[in-house]
């Protein structure tokens, strides 16, 4: 049966409770597809570390493209993959640049989810959860990205298939997520699936400390002998709310690795 929306805003509702609510903050979206690239296959802190040392070795992006590609790899070492990275980086801009003339993309603000959607699949490498990043984080539009854990709690809950690809996934959420919570369950659901909803292999999900299990297909087949037991009260998630400035960062307060 699918899954309704008022179930949808119920959860949500819940995990706003449980872990916060978060404000849009529109940024330029150039800069969150760059910082998107960098954040692959490494944690906040050296993201941010890289992105830094990017935009002060090249404090505009004609500067970033003209230079050569080592210099660039040399100013992002500190994100990891740094070669792959720095070339990916260039691409991006080198097809924007032929496209548009230019690298403001602060049209984007004015336009329609759907038209930036339209505009950043045209770019090579740009997908679905790139795409919805920058919708969402950098734009302040209704996305919902659909990360490692997004993907694990939303199958748990049954709203898309067990089966479902994550091009799928993104497709169904997009729909039955209402705008209005996308947000927040985005990130929110970052923060259970680390903390409560965990894969299975880094200790399996909590399901006797879950509070939307009574809405979740795979809690609800969970035999209270198997429920897990509360985590310590010193154990806190991580800032699950990985696309905000270090400024917003200290606002949500300090969180400790989960």
């Amino acid at each position: 049966m699918p899954v309704s929306k008022l179930a949808v805003r119920r959860v949500n509702a819940i995990l706003i409770e449980q872990y916060g609510h978060r404000q849009p903050h529109a940024r330029d979206p150039l800069d969150g597809l760059i910082l998107i690239i960098l954040s692959q296959a490494t944690n906040d802190v050296n993201c941010d570390r890289a992105f830094s040392s990017l935009k002060t070795a090249f404090p505009t992006w004609d500067l970033c493209l003209a230079a050569p590609l080592q210099n660039v790899a040399d100013a992002i070492r500190s994100g990891g993959l740094a070669n792959q990275k720095a070339a990916r980086i260039q691409r991006l801009l080198r097809e924007i640049n032929e496209e548009r003339g230019d690298f403001d993309l602060s049209w984007m603000h004015a336009a329609s989810a759907d038209e930036c959607e339209t505009y950043l699949s045209k770019f090579h490498g740009v997908g679905p959860k790139t795409i919805a990043c920058v919708l969402v984080f950098f734009l302040g539009k209704p996305a919902f990205p659909v990360d490692t854990h997004v993907f694990r709690v939303c199958k748990r809950l049954g709203w898309i298939r067990a089966k479902s690809s994550p091009d799928e996934a993104h497709r169904v959420l997009k729909e039955i997520v209402p705008d209005e919570c996308k947000l927040d369950l985005h990130v929110n659901f970052i923060a259970h699936g680390r903390v409560i909803c965990r894969a299975q292999g880094n200790g399996g999900p909590r399901c006797g400390q879950c509070p939307i299990r009574r809405f979740c297909e795979f809690g609800k087949s969970v035999k209270v002998s198997e429920l897990k037991v509360a985590p310590s009260s010193g154990e806190r998630a991580r800032d699950p709310d990985f696309f905000v400035t270090i400024k917003q960062k200290k606002e949500l307060g300090e969180v400790a690795d989960s």
